[in-house]
């Protein structure tokens, strides 16, 4: 019994301290990993220790037990820590090199129940005999292994091979993590060796374990890989790439989002100790920044721009990228936060310079519709109320009612004007509507308000443009004069409203099939609609051009850049 444990005997002998030997090594390097316990790979670490600790206790125990009983029970335990161990170091490896996505659920609990399944049957194995057909001890523990022992024999060594596959390729992808992962391979390597030795019976220093000797080998290349390459260390690829007190703000990542590492500057902007917060959980360090929170969150995002104090806020640019080598082994991630408040307020008096630009030009365009377009209707508005004012003292009143009626559709047709410049200025696309949806719903009301049939088509290319709303707010009015004018003058049936792109210009094309006109002959009165929409295609970038034949139609094309250039 377990129990009975305390009672058997026990004598120092030569083989009691070497296999004692590396337990401050252990030590030393479960109480380094726990410092760094934040760090991937750290806890399954911390984890192999106390199992590898356990295992060598058990196993000095078993060599300086006098009775046969208890070297029996010494080795059935040190039997049953192999398995965990084995699952613990493919853990560790795994999370080291970056794969902890593989460790699901599923394989973390077959890594556990497999070990406890085998340390049942060995418990039990005196009712069913499946890991030792017989085990018998004459100073040297003999025995004839069963069935079960070689399915944990090939399972040991089945997870010896995975942890080999892992470490080679992390010494192939990272170039930094090269001469750790060596070591590595070589403890592997060591380690399995030695278990071959033994499980074949062929040890030569019996009743040394071989593999006390190996795990010796095997924690030096462990601790000279912790302490002399930092292992379980990032700062020191952070500090290779950045000046500590550098203008700009830094905050390194692992691959768990823990922070390994800030700058001074970092310190300052975000009010925070370095000391506090190397090791916590980013999100939870930096609560107090939502934005920042979810630029961590969701790295692919990349970038951001945020405010930061009062009254006189300043501007800050965040982005945020892997650290990885050149071989693409993600490290972690990098965090920069730069002040562009200078820039930003550059950008803003350009974009102010713009507006004020954009607003005089239509200023410009507005007098000179209301100068050339409605002012002439006026003047011949004023002009025939004289005359019927004259015709009126004379008491002409048939040839007076007459001018009162063209001074009547004069007074329409100014009405009409305006009608027509504020319908264009509505027209300028919405927040987040499209030129095309909006063009559609303005063709379907003039349609539907003016009686005249209107047909859009578009080209496939035109469906995803985006239209610049500068460019928009000209061509809008320019088609809605040209539909004015085939209300007005060309008696048409029918009007089309073509649209296609080309070399980066949307091209509009609006036929009728109404009487035409002469473009010779078109008189001061006429042409101030024409002079109107060339002004505003001139306007956007573009061109601006009319075909007309008496007696076949008319035709408006208009081409334009899809986006208004700016010097």
């Amino acid at each position: 019994m377990p129990g009975d444990a305390m009672l058997w005997g026990y004598q120092y002998n030569s083989y009691v301290l070497p296999s004692l030997a590396p337990l401050l090594l252990l030590v030393l390097l479960g109480i380094h990993c726990f410092r760094n316990r934040k760090v991937p790979g750290a806890v399954p670490f911390i984890v192999l220790i106390g199992l590898t600790i356990l295992w060598i206790i058990t196993n000095s125990l078993g060599l300086s037990a006098t009775e046969d009983t208890g070297r029996i029970f010494w080795f059935k335990f040190e039997k049953a820590l192999v398995l965990p161990i084995a699952s613990a170091a493919l853990c560790f490896v795994l999370a080291y090199a970056g794969l902890i996505k593989w460790l699901t659920r599923r394989v973390i609990g077959v890594l556990i129940l497999v070990p406890l399944a085998f340390a049942l049957l060995i418990l039990t194995n005196g009712t069913h005999h499946l890991v030792w057909k017989h085990i018998v001890s004459d100073g040297i523990i003999r025995t004839e292994m069963g069935t079960a022992h070689w399915v944990a024999v090939v399972y040991g060594y089945a997870l010896g091979m995975a942890q080999l596959a892992v470490l080679i390729w992390l010494f192939v992808r990272s170039p930094r993590h090269r001469w750790i992962a060596a070591r590595l391979i070589l403890g592997l390597v060591l380690m399995r060796a030695a278990s071959y030795f033994n499980i074949s019976d062929n040890n030569p220093f019996k009743p040394l374990n071989l593999m006390i000797a190996a795990s010796n080998l095997t924690f030096l290349l462990y601790a000279l890989a912790f302490f002399r390459m930092h292992l379980f260390e990032l700062v020191p690829i952070a500090r290779n790439m950045v000046i500590d007190r550098m203008m700009e703000a830094m905050i390194v990542l692992d691959t768990q989002k823990h922070i390994s590492d800030i700058n001074e500057t970092a310190e300052r902007l975000l009010n925070l100790s370095r000391k506090k917060a190397i090791g916590r959980q980013a999100e939870s360090v930096l609560e107090a920044f939502p934005d920042l929170v979810s630029l961590i969150r969701n790295p692919e995002e990349k970038q951001k721009e945020l405010s930061l104090g009062s009254p006189r806020a300043r501007w800050y640019h965040l982005s945020i990228s892997p650290l990885s080598d050149r071989h693409s082994f993600l490290l972690g991630y990098l965090i920069w936060i730069q002040d562009i408040t200078e820039q930003k307020q550059i950008q803003e008096q350009h974009l102010d310079n713009q507006r004020t630009l954009a607003m005089l030009q239509e200023r410009e365009l507005l007098g000179r519709e209301l100068h050339d377009g409605i002012g002439q209707i006026l003047a011949a508005a004023q002009l025939q109320i004289a005359s019927a004012s004259e015709l009126l003292s004379r008491r002409e009143t048939h040839q007076a009612a007459l001018v009162l009626r063209r001074l009547s559709n004069t007074v329409q047709e100014a009405k009409d004007a305006v009608r027509t410049y504020l319908a264009g200025v509505k027209s300028i696309s919405p927040s987040g509507v499209g030129f095309l949806e909006v063009l559609k719903n303005n063709l379907d009301r003039y349609s539907r308000n003016h009686d005249i049939r209107i047909q859009l088509d578009s080209a496939p290319e035109v469906q995803d443009i985006n239209v610049d709303s500068a460019v928009a707010a000209q061509l809008h009015p320019i088609i809605q004069e040209a539909l004015s004018n085939v209300r007005r003058h060309a008696k048409a049936s029918l009007a089309k409203v073509f649209l296609s792109a080309k070399d980066g210009h949307l091209c509009i094309t609006i036929e009728d099939d109404g009487q035409g006109f002469d473009t010779t002959a078109v008189g001061k009165h006429d042409a101030f609609g024409l002079r109107s929409m060339r002004g505003r295609a001139t306007s956007a970038g573009g061109r601006f051009e009319i075909a007309s034949v008496p007696g076949k139609g008319t035709r408006v094309s208009v081409q334009t850049p899809w986006r208004k250039e700016t010097t």
